[in-house]
């Protein structure tokens, strides 16, 4: 469940004028009278950022931002909420019962397709997670080498299908050149099953199950710079953003800070968790979420390490012309400057 609102400590620094006032000849100067300035006490926007799914690690930035109480001090009251499995992405977002939602490029462009007024305010995922594992043993060494294999996926939806499109597109493959597999999220039975040749999974996600579980894979090389999408990101409606700037800025600011501190010190991460995710009271579940944590810091930093909430605007423009040339998720070419902003991120 999400956590209560936490109460903001605002510091008041009060500043006092002296003021001399001016006398007769023939009288001692009065003395000073002291002015008290007023102080301007602005109260913190209460905003409502939602989570998708259940509690879990890969969230730890936004609770860490809300136990050390990083967006309080920044002018956020935040309270986090995770949705359920059957509510729409945007539902809570575009009836005004969340403020700011995690989600991925690709779903604020399909989503602005179908008329919603969302825009993408920071950074969250500077890397896209998805990739294509195979056995450790298998004669399939590159992305081109998949020509005439099976590849398993859930389904022809989400980031699983959008990335595969990508990474093939790449590779000057398409999917005319493979044999995709529908086979639901079942991708860690059906490589080891041999039901088929390579399986598209999360690096955050499935290849951390296969190593804690013994099963030796390998997930092919992926210029991941080079792929036309944009992950996880923080997005909210323009109309918010225009009306709460301060609040849209204390969102992605907080966040990157969270990210900073996760990525600084992962047990504190990972302790935060717990209080939002009691299955880590179980010691291996614990151990599960830390090699989950570090796979996901990989993803919410930048190449040199560093947690930024700055957007990468070329990647946006690429991945608006894949969805629309390439995907055909589209109906029309996206206006990309008004989906995305980097206005709100001071870093």
């Amino acid at each position: 469940m999400a956590r209560g609102i936490r109460a903001l400590t605002t510091l008041v620094v009060a500043a006092s004028a002296l003021t001399l006032c001016g006398c007769s000849s023939s009288e001692s100067p009065l003395p000073a009278a002291n002015a008290q300035s007023e102080v301007d006490l602005q109260e913190p926007t209460d905003v409502t950022l939602g989570l998708t799914y259940i509690p879990n690690v890969q969230f730890a930035p936004t609770y860490i931002a809300e136990e050390d109480a990083v967006y309080a001090n920044a002018g956020a009251n935040v309270t986090l909420r995770h949705h359920g499995a059957d509510e729409g992405l945007f539902t809570a977002l575009t009836a005004g019962e969340e403020d700011v939602v995690l989600a991925s490029g690709d779903e604020v462009l399909q989503a602005r397709d179908q008329g919603m007024d969302v825009v993408a305010i920071g950074s969250y995922y500077h890397t896209y997670p998805v990739v294509v594992a195979v056995p450790e043993e298998s004669d399939i060494d590159s992305i081109d080498d998949l020509r005439g294999h099976s590849i398993g996926i859930p389904g022809e939806f989400g980031s699983n299908w959008l990335g595969l499109l990508a990474i093939l597109n790449n590779a000057g493959l398409s999917t005319q050149d493979v044999n995709v597999v529908s086979i639901g999220f079942t991708q860690q039975a059906a490589l080891a099953a041999g039901q088929v040749d390579a399986v598209v999974v999360f690096t955050n996600n499935e290849m951390v199950r296969f190593g804690l579980d013994g099963m030796k894979v390998r997930a092919l090389d992926v210029d991941q710079d080079a792929l036309p999408l944009v992950s996880a990101t923080l997005v909210s409606t323009r109309e918010w953003v225009d009306a709460h700037p301060d609040a849209a800025r204390a969102i992605v600011d907080g966040t990157t800070q969270g990210i900073e501190r996760a990525t600084d010190n992962p047990q504190h991460a990972l302790e935060v968790t717990k209080k939002y995710d009691d299955t880590l009271n179980d010691p291996a579940s614990f151990e599960g979420a830390r090699a989950v944590l570090e796979a996901t810091i990989k993803l919410m930093t930048t190449g040199n390490g560093a947690a930024s909430g700055k957007q990468d605007l070329d990647r946006w423009n690429k991945m608006g012309q894949f969805l629309y040339d390439t995907a055909g998720v589209l109906t029309q070419a996206p206006d990309v400057d008004a989906a995305v902003t980097n206005e709100f991120a001071s870093r």
